[in-house]
Order: structure tokens, then sequence, then C-alpha cells
């Protein structure tokens, strides 16, 4: 019984869209029992009057009528009962095999799959839920929320508890689904299993009260282990390039006064990629931490243009080809954290540089547009180029520029700002918005 009422999630549309529907529709339905009363009304009166007239036309005897009619009712009993059989037969035997059917299905995914019933206890439970709860079937059958909770003690990957009548297979049965998020859980005996759950309520109509619910779990814990490991190489990289980096960056310094002439570009060369390996090793970290969801803003009353000056300054000094022209047509105090800022600009005006043609300036603009300050950053691109700016962009190359404008785009739309590209042959932009501060509003 439990394994038929799922074929009740696809609505009369939907059927009509699937190519081979096993089941019938209810018009089929009505069809073969109206076919059926029919057939039986017409043997019903084809017996009877036949019968009867066979029976009046050759018998005379009243007390010979009688005992024939009776034999005659009987008769019909007996045929009406045999057709009643057959055609129960029938309909027994096709559900018969629609609940095999929908049961191997369910017992032959993957994911683990729950259904729980109207008192929101689970009803059934698959193989391979079993399996990857270390729990016998037995067990499953009528458990609650709340036994499921001190069982497998359910909570968010952040490590807070998930409240029972939190779990989406709870909700669903009262808000629309599919629902669904990402839980940790720990059976008995075994280390933590990482699941990504979705829960749908069965209904007969949308609006009616589910009197079902669907509850699919598909574990993603090897997935998330690995970007684990990920998020700590990223981290543990960056920490350990960033010592020698500054080391080297120090030397360099020292060395530029006294090198001669021929050998500063070469010093000068070694500057740029420190810094650049620098530039790298912060995003790594801010990556590495939004991954975690551990990345933390400082949040204060800034002002934009002494950061715009002091970053393209910083910029300036490392470019051996590329003027950079600043352009401060306001002054605009927004609510964000200042290093986490100029990392945007940074990053933003590293990708310019290495996207626009050698010996083309790029141009730093910062201004009031309404009640945001927008920090415009304007280059000619070089086509020679283009295909790697864009290739960064739809996430196909994973190098600096990929990373850097990863973190650029999260951290300016955790300042609530918002992050704007065009680009052509000829010209290219990128325009940074950020609400401005209620004081410069009014």
């Amino acid at each position: 019984m439990l394994a038929g009422k799922p074929c009740l999630l696809l609505s009369h549309a939907d059927r009509s869209r699937t190519s081979k529907w096993p089941f019938p529709e209810p018009a089929t339905e009505r069809r073969v029992a109206l076919l059926v009363v029919l057939v039986f009304v017409v043997a019903g009166t084809a017996w009877i009057l036949s019968t009867d007239i066979l029976l009046y036309s050759v018998v005379h005897d009243k007390t010979v009528i009688a005992r024939v009619e009776t034999a005659k009712g009987w008769t019909f009993v007996v045929l009406a009962a045999a057709l009643l059989f057959a055609v129960t037969l029938r309909s027994a035997r096709q559900l018969t095999r629609a609940s095999r059917a929908l049961s191997a299905i369910l017992e032959s995914i993957g994911d683990g799959v729950l259904l729980l019933g109207r008192d929101r206890t689970i009803c059934y439970a698959n193989p391979a839920s079993v399996q990857m709860l270390a729990t016998e079937v037995d067990e499953f059958r009528g458990m609650s929320a709340s036994e499921f909770s001190r069982r497998f003690h359910v909570s968010y990957p952040d490590g807070r508890v998930v409240p029972p009548d939190q779990f989406v297979s709870q909700r669903v049965f009262d808000e629309p689904g599919p629902l669904r998020y990402k839980a940790v859980v720990y059976p008995p005996g075994l280390d933590e299993v990482i699941l990504h759950c979705t829960a749908a309520g069965v209904r007969q109509e949308i609006e009616d009260s589910a009197f079902m619910v669907v509850s699919v779990m598909h574990d993603i814990t090897a997935v998330e282990q690995q970007e684990r490991l990920r998020n700590e190489l990223f981290a543990s990289a960056a920490h350990a390039v960033k010592t020698p980096v500054s080391v080297i960056k120090g030397a360099s310094q020292l060395l530029s006064a006294e090198v001669p002439a021929h050998l500063r570009s070469s010093v000068a060369m070694i500057e740029r990629q420190c810094a650049r390996i620098d530039r790298q090793v912060d995003n790594l970290l801010a990556f590495s931490r939004m991954s975690t969801g551990t990345l933390q803003l400082h949040p204060d009353e800034v002002e934009l243009g002494p950061i715009v000056e002091d970053v393209t300054d910083e910029a300036a000094k490392l470019s051996h080809d590329h003027d950079i022209d600043v352009q401060l047509l306001a002054c605009p105090h927004v609510h964000g954290d200042r290093e986490r800022l100029a990392m945007v600009l940074r990053n933003v005006i590293h990708a310019a540089l290495r996207g626009s043609k050698p010996g083309a300036g790029v141009l730093v603009r910062l201004e009031r547009r309404d009640a945001d300050a927008e920090i415009a950053v304007s280059y000619r691109p070089d086509p020679s180029k283009i295909d790697v700016v864009d290739a960064a962009r739809e996430g196909t190359e994973f190098d600096d520029i990929g990373v850097s404008r990863h973190v650029t785009m999260s951290l300016v739309e955790a300042h609530g700002g918002t992050l704007v590209e065009q680009s052509d042959r000829d010209h290219a932009s990128v325009r940074i918005h950020l609400p401005v501060t209620l004081k410069d509003a009014a």
C-alpha cells in the first residue's frame, strides 16, 4: 500500500508529458468500471429475458416454473460471482504488480529513501538508508523526528543542532516543497555522515495537506571531506608561502638602492612578482575562509578616497608598462572593512593591468551615483588576452585571476554592493557600487 502511493506525486499534466506512464489514468479507470457494469447489466438482462421467454413457452406448470426460476436465479448468482471474481482478480493482480514494481524501484535507488505517514513517523526505509545509517529496518518503523534526532544527533555543517521540528521531512507536511538542506548525522558506531537531504510532500491535490512525505538522503561525505582538505591545503599553503615571500621582498627592497642600474629592472621584477604572490596568498586565505564560513568583516565608517589613492599608488609603483590615472570626483563614505575593500580594488586593478594592452593606461574613477559610491576601473583590452580573461570569468581557468575574481565578487556582495563588468574589443570596465552611509546619503 505504501509503495503504491508515491505515484500521486505527478499531476495529470505531468503524466500526459511522460512518455510511458505505467498506470491507468482516472478516466481510463472510470471507463473500465462503466464497461464492467454495462456488461453485467446487458448480460443479466439478456439472461433474464431469454430464459423467461424460453421457460414460459415450454413449461406451463406453475410448480415447475417456480422451481426452474429458482434454479435460474442461483445460476445467475454463480455466473455473476464468477464474473466479479475474474474482474477483481485481474484488478488485484495489476495492483500487486504495480506495488511490487514501485517497491523494487524504491529498493534499487542508491540514495537513502524514507517514507513518512500522516502521523509524521517513518513507515518505510529502503536498503540504502539502512546501510547509510547503520540501523535495522525494524528500528526505523514508527521512528519519530525526536527519536531520529536523539539517535543520530542531526546537526548543520557548522555544528548547530537541527531541532526535530525543523527537519525538512517535518516542515514539508505544512510547507510547499521540495525543501532541502545539508545535514551531518552520527550513526551509532560510525564516523560522521554528511547528507544532502531533500523532502517533498505527497498530495492528492496541490492545495491539500500532505498525507505522506518522501525524504531522500544523498551521501556527500567524501565530497565534503575533499572540500575540507582543499580548504586546509589552501590555508596551509598560503601561510607557508607568506613568510619566505616577505623575506625575499624585504631583501629586494634593501638591494634596490645599491645594485647597478642595469640590474634594477631585475630587482623591480622580483618586487612585482613578490607583490603578486602576496596578493594571491591573501586571496587564497580569503577564499578558504569563505568556503568554511569563517571569513569575518570588521566594518566601520570609511572614506573611499584615501583607499583608492593608496591602492593606486601601490599599483603604479609596481607597474612597469602601464600608467594609472586617478579621478576622485567625490569623497563618499561607506560602511565597510577597510582592508577587504582595499583587497577588492587591488584585485580589480591587477586584473585590468593583466588584461590591458602594453603601454595603455588604466583609469580609476571614484564618484557618486545616487545613493551609491561607484569605483570604475577602465582600460583598453589586449585582444591576445581576452580569451584568458573570459575563461577566468566563466570559471574554466582556475588561475590567480579566477580566484581573485571569485573573492572580489564575494567581498563586494558581503558589503551589500554590486559589481558590473562590461567589455568589448576596444573598451573594458569594472564598476563597483557600494551603498554610502546615511550621513552622505542625506
